[in-house]
């Protein structure tokens, strides 16, 4: 048809082995890392954040350093300007509460809100705290 290309066949090879894929998805993509094949996904790498052995398949790779889905959360956390957590309560000083007792390091409680179509479930908002002494001094 005009107007329409065909998909560009791109071949997928691993990064580890160099074994190219012979079908769209026998291989899986890691991301900041690319492609690996099954068999090399499936070795054990050293988490460059806690020393963990986890699976090629299940890390990120961020500024170069391989890290486990959960130091790669922390690291995202640190980057995060405002980081927003539920709580669920029955009154807005429960709620309030249990926000400022939770609230994670580096951060400050900015506020609090109902979460839309909910009576209990709370959205307590912190912002990073150099960037609140920044805009706030």
């Amino acid at each position: 048809m005009l107007g329409h290309h065909g998909k560009r066949a791109e071949t997928v090879a691993c990064r580890v082995c160099g074994a190219v894929a012979e079908k769209a998805d026998s291989h899986h993509y890691v991301t900041g890392f690319g492609y690996v094949c099954r068999r090399c996904g499936l070795q054990p790498v050293v988490c460059d954040g806690c020393g963990a052995k986890v699976r090629r398949m299940t890390v990120t790779v961020l500024r170069g350093r391989t890290l486990c889905l959960n130091c790669y959360r922390v690291e995202r956390e640190k980057g995060e300007k405002r980081l927003f957590k539920e709580h669920l309560a029955d009154s807005v000083e429960e709620a309030f509460t249990a926000a400022l007792e939770n609230s994670p390091e580096g951060y400050v409680f900015v506020g609090i809100r109902l979460k839309p179509s909910s009576k209990q479930v709370w959205v307590a908002e912190y912002e990073r705290e150099d960037i609140f002494l920044s805009r706030c001094s």
